[in-house]
């Protein structure tokens, strides 16, 4: 990694520091940018570009951990490190302004471009990735053109984020840590300082290693418990991944003691439920501390944490059937709503994070950034109302997310029985359902983007069309290009719908006794979406041998149809006989197949 030092007011003192701070976070190529106008301090950086290449004032005091997230941290790619907040216009030391939308920087200032609505303070450190290198080369050779014809006297690393962001290459926002400061007076300057020194910068790492979008429960309660073992696993040396794994086993045993189906074993299952959230939050908090991500640690956090949740269902629905109450088919219903609400919320959330944080390209002469973008009333009220915390918080409680949920689970169980349980996870899951697609019906109608900028492609993948509707899709619906439209991220999870309702319709219509194979074939077919949907997220598909060898959502639903008109023996025979075939295609030969793709290029967990 290359490191392009501007030395500010510190000059050459100041440069050398730097080099060995970088030294330490592992940067050896370290090269002072030169004296010479704005223009050619410009030339000199597009120049000097040369793989991963850090920008960084030599007038920057800051962390150790902070700068070491734009230089080996492999969730930024390029990003650019920030001060959170509203800044203070001409606050000694303050950086020029930025806007961020969904951790992205879609407008930044310097001394000749303005802001509006700014949200956070460029620190004047970004790192440009390898990737964006022929962009960023092309973009910054204008901007000389730019700095020349205007005269500017502006500091380079600023302009140099105008640049990048306004000619359209991505720029990630990231949140410094610890105490900062850029320029500022000596006594100011040597305040900070002394505040690094005292720093535990570990510490600060931990307390700051949560998820920003956690619920309520998670944050106040999971969060708390799982630091000390977070410091554990830190000491002891454990991977994500294998802490993943763990949290996996306790989940099982909570649903295998919630098959016993005495009153002993649900308490015991609703600890360990417990006990399996908690040391989930830890595999999250590690990778973020030790910057250690992976599109396999991505997969398998995220695919463990459904197969314990619908494990905890069949282990109620077990346990509820020692006792002779079948409820197999209300078990099913609650994983097809849980998993239709999941796709839906994955889908809408990534689809508006490429949406609302796309830069329209703007002429780096023109000193105003157009202005922020209205979301209309109605959104505006909402982002209003969300300045209460109390509003905040009631309306993530409301969203029912995983932490919520398993507490209703746990408490539940113990409390009101597995049916009940159940039922209460349903009804709240459905007004979770309402309250969330309405809001997000509202946001997709402001939405007006090119289709390069509609997220289709995170889409696509996801459509899961076998040999028989491949081509019709192609030849009818494909053509009016759904996916890139306002409510494209709506279309997945309404093929989920239609595909698992169905099948639970048709047994429930012939009044099978076959819950329990049921809810068999609906887990595989819904492990099989959620690995599509995983995949498409991380920038891959499965194979397409793979789908059309489990027929496409279509053939299945078509399959599942047929043969219910056969009568109740022939569905009975497809579900008992199907489910584990279907099962080894889309559960252990998809994810030996995903895994062994992956495995060979891939760091230790995301």
């Amino acid at each position: 990694m290359r490191a392009l030092v501007h030395p500010g007011s510190c000059g050459a003192p100041g440069v050398a520091l730097m080099g060995q701070r970088l030294a330490r976070l592992g940067v050896t190529d370290v090269l002072e940018l030169g004296p010479g106008d704005t223009a050619a301090q410009l030339g000199a950086l597009s120049g000097g570009l040369s793989g991963r290449t850090l920008l960084v004032d030599a007038d920057l005091i800051v962390a150790d951990a902070a700068l070491g997230q734009l230089v080996d941290d492999p969730a930024v790619r390029s990003g650019a490190l920030v001060v959170e907040g509203s800044p203070a216009p001409g606050a000694p030391g303050s950086g020029p302004p930025v806007r961020v939308a969904h951790r992205r920087i879609v407008s930044s200032g310097s001394s000749v471009h303005e802001v509006s609505g700014a949200t956070g303070a460029f620190l004047g450190a970004l790192v440009i990735d390898e990737q964006d290198l022929p962009q960023a080369r092309a973009v910054l050779a204008a901007a000389v053109d730019s700095a020349e014809f205007a005269g500017w006297a502006a500091d380079p690393l600023d302009l140099a984020l105008v640049t990048l962001v306004r000619g359209q290459v991505p720029v990630s926002a990231v949140a410094a840590v610890g105490p900062v400061l850029r320029g500022g007076t000596e006594p100011a300057r040597a305040a900070v300082q002394e505040e690094l020194a005292g720093l535990d910068e570990a510490r600060v790492l931990l307390e700051r290693s949560n998820r920003p979008d956690d619920g309520f429960y998670s944050t106040y309660v999971l969060r708390r418990a799982s630091k000390p073992v977070t410091a554990l696993a830190l000491r002891l040396g454990l991977s994500p991944n294998r802490i993943s794994l763990v949290s996996l086993v306790i989940g099982l045993a909570a649903a295998a003691s919630f098959a016993v189906g005495s009153w002993l074993g649900l308490v015991v299952g609703a600890l360990l439920m417990q006990a399996s959230l908690v040391v989930d939050c830890v595999d999250g908090e590690v990778a973020r501390f030790t910057r250690s991500f992976s599109r396999l640690g991505a997969w398998l956090d995220a695919s463990t944490d459904r197969v314990k949740e619908y494990a905890a269902y069949a282990g109620l629905a077990l346990g509820s059937a020692r006792s002779g109450r079948d409820i197999w088919m209300l078990a099913t219903l609650v994983m097809i709503m849980q998993t239709v609400r999941h796709v839906g919320d994955y889908d809408f959330s990534r689809v508006q994070r490429v949406r609302e944080s796309w830069v329209p390209a703007r002429p780096l002469l023109d000193p105003s950034d157009g202005g922020a973008a209205g979301s209309g009333a109605t959104l505006a009220l909402s982002a209003q109302m969300n300045r209460d915390s109390r509003v905040r918080w009631g309306k993530k409680v409301l969203h029912m997310p995983i932490g919520e949920r398993w507490l209703v689970l746990s408490l539940g169980a113990v409390t009101v029985g597995p049916r009940w349980t159940l039922l209460l996870m349903l009804g709240l899951g459905l007004v979770a359902l309402t309250y969330t697609t309405v809001g997000r019906v509202l946001r997709s109608r402001t939405w007006r983007h090119p289709p390069e900028r509609s997220g289709a492609h995170l889409l696509q993948p996801q459509i899961d069309l076998g040999p028989v509707g491949e081509p019709i899709w192609d030849r009818t619906l494909g053509r009016l290009h759904p996916l890139a439209r306002s409510f494209g991220w709506a279309w997945p999870a309404g093929m989920r719908m239609v595909e698992l309702g169905a099948v639970w319709l048709a047994v429930d219509r012939l009044a099978l006794e076959a819950g329990a194979w049921l809810f068999g074939w609906v887990f595989v077919v819904t492990f099989h979406h959620y690995d599509t949907l995983y995949r498409a997220l991380g920038g891959s598909a499965p194979p397409r041998w793979l789908v059309w060898a489990g027929l496409g959502w279509d053939g299945r639903t078509v399959l599942v149809l047929a043969t219910a008109a056969l009568g109740a023996g022939a569905l009975t025979g497809l579900l008992a006989w199907g489910t584990p075939i279907l099962g080894t295609l889309l559960v252990v030969v998809a994810s030996a197949q995903w895994v062994g793709s992956i495995r060979g290029n891939d760091g230790p967990h995301a």
